[in-house]
């Protein structure tokens, strides 16, 4: 009504929203990414809060945002200690075996009630690949790189193929 935003936090836990009004809002769709000011926020419930920005105050400013996301610039974000990483950091590193043979491409970081995934792309589909060990070895970034193991362990999602004509 007062054209707040539902925001779905990637991190529950997380309070960078609160304490960085500066922030970057990218889409929806075709829409351009553009700096954006935070005005208010408070949390709604566990992993979802509620978020007022310059410009957006009604409800139709705010349904024009349905998709869009919020980000904070790389620059806020803390300095992390030794062999910790920003999960944004392993979307398209390449995926091997400790053998060196390649898996195939981190598609992107999901995180499940249960456990946080790998989800590597191949060319016959796809692996969720938990991030603990014995399946996540070693992480190389500097090599664009993350060493899996024990697939055999796991499924993999077949890729869709569409039927040709």
């Amino acid at each position: 009504v007062r054209g707040e935003l539902r925001v779905k936090l990637h991190n529950p836990d997380s309070e960078m929203l609160e304490q960085h009004p500066e922030v970057i809002l990218r889409g929806p769709g075709t829409l351009a990414e553009r700096p954006a000011q935070i005005r208010t926020t408070h949390m709604h419930r566990r992993g979802l809060l509620l978020v007022a920005i310059t410009g957006c105050g009604d409800r139709d400013a705010a349904t024009a945002l349905r998709g869009a996301e919020l980000c904070v610039a790389r620059t806020a974000l803390p300095q992390l200690p030794e062999g910790e990483h920003y999960l944004v950091d392993l979307i398209g590193l390449q995926a091997q075996r400790p053998d060196g043979s390649i898996v195939g491409t981190v598609e992107e970081t999901i995180a499940y009630p249960a456990s946080q995934v790998l989800r590597v792309l191949t060319d016959e589909g796809t692996w969720e690949i938990p991030w603990l060990a014995p399946y996540v070895v070693e992480i190389k970034l500097d090599a664009g790189v993350v060493i899996v193991d024990h697939l055999d362990d796991l499924e993999i999602e077949p890729l869709r193929r569409r039927p040709s004509s």
